[in-house]
């Protein structure tokens, strides 16, 4: 937005072109055989290019003195929210009930989730029979999206098991410390807590106490194909431990999802991104640039040019 200080200077043009389009009436004497000197008279069209740049600089000098300014509208945020996704890489994330596999399906709906937290601070946790964190809490959205995309199984050395109390307590240890009002974990798992120092009780009563808030997503189809005497038959997916899942999410304000199919994994994000909506700051403060110099300076030159032609370059008479 482009706008002038002080304003009322431009009174001041409208007395500047009164005085330049005057005309003077001045007492003369009748000089006899001029026709010589003719070249040199007031109504010369020469004449009046000295006492035009000097009107412009006096224009220019008009503006600058009522102050230009380019003023630029920042809005401030006032509250976003810090996220961290703990991530379940055992390798039971590698079962195709998801194409290509749960894993792959998982850090492909993740990664649009963050895309479209461009205003909060992420973090990431991956665990499997330990955990810690891959990513800590930070605005940078694109360096996370790309980390997610090239997260692989065998990044945990322990990925025959599942510790989801760890991955939770890595989790609000990076929250802990936080300013922020309103502080998430997103914890993703296919299995049941078979490992770890921390149990997953333990670390939902610390998430409680911290304030903290756990939405727990279950991952894996209702029922999946095994080999059966050279075929394959269908059995219900007993490996996912949705009790424990729906209690931390209960106990801690938050909410549990299952992951059935790709649809519901699908949705589960955007619920997710409508229930914890970032706040921003309603207030807004200007940031103002003044460009009164650029017309001070090009005053100046129209003045210098305009008295070069003026006085020095044509020769006026009277």
């Amino acid at each position: 937005m482009f706008k002038f200080q002080d304003p009322y200077f431009f009174l001041l043009i409208p007395i500047i072109l009164f005085l330049f389009f005057k005309k003077e009436r001045k007492k003369s004497i009748t000089v006899p055989s001029i026709s010589k000197i003719k070249k040199y008279s007031l109504k010369n069209k020469r004449y009046f290019i000295g006492k035009y740049f000097i009107l412009i600089s006096a224009i220019l000098m008009t503006i600058g003195l009522a102050r230009p300014q380019r003023v630029t509208d920042h809005k401030i945020k006032k509250d976003g929210i810090d996220i961290v996704v703990a991530l379940d890489l055992s390798r039971s994330m590698l079962q195709e009930d998801f194409s290509p596999n749960r894993l792959e399906k998982s850090k492909e709906l993740l990664s649009k989730f963050i895309g479209k937290r461009t205003n909060d601070r992420i973090g990431l946790i991956i665990f499997g029979g330990d955990a810690y964190t891959k990513i800590p809490l930070t605005f940078d959205n694109s360096m996370v999206r790309e980390t997610v995309e090239k997260i692989k199984v065998s990044d945990i050395t322990s990925n025959s098991q599942t510790a989801i109390g760890m991955g939770i307590g890595v989790s609000l240890n990076r929250l802990k410390d936080s300013t922020s009002k309103s502080k998430v974990v997103i914890l993703m798992t296919d299995g049941e807590n078979n490992s770890g120092e921390l149990s997953p009780i333990e670390a939902t009563k610390l998430a409680k106490k911290l304030g903290i808030k756990i939405y727990t997503i279950g991952i894996g189809a209702y029922e999946r194909e095994v080999p059966w005497f050279g075929g394959m038959t269908k059995v219900r997916n007993r490996e996912l431990d949705e009790n424990l899942l729906k209690t931390i999410a209960k106990e801690t304000g938050g909410e549990y999802f299952r992951a059935s199919d790709e649809k519901s994994f699908n949705e589960i994000f955007e619920k997710i991104n409508s229930l914890e909506k970032t706040e921003l700051e309603k207030d807004e403060f200007f940031q103002k640039e003044e460009l009164y110099m650029g017309f001070v300076k090009a005053s100046l030159l129209f003045l210098i040019i305009g008295i070069f032609f003026e006085f020095l370059l044509f020769i006026r008479l009277p």
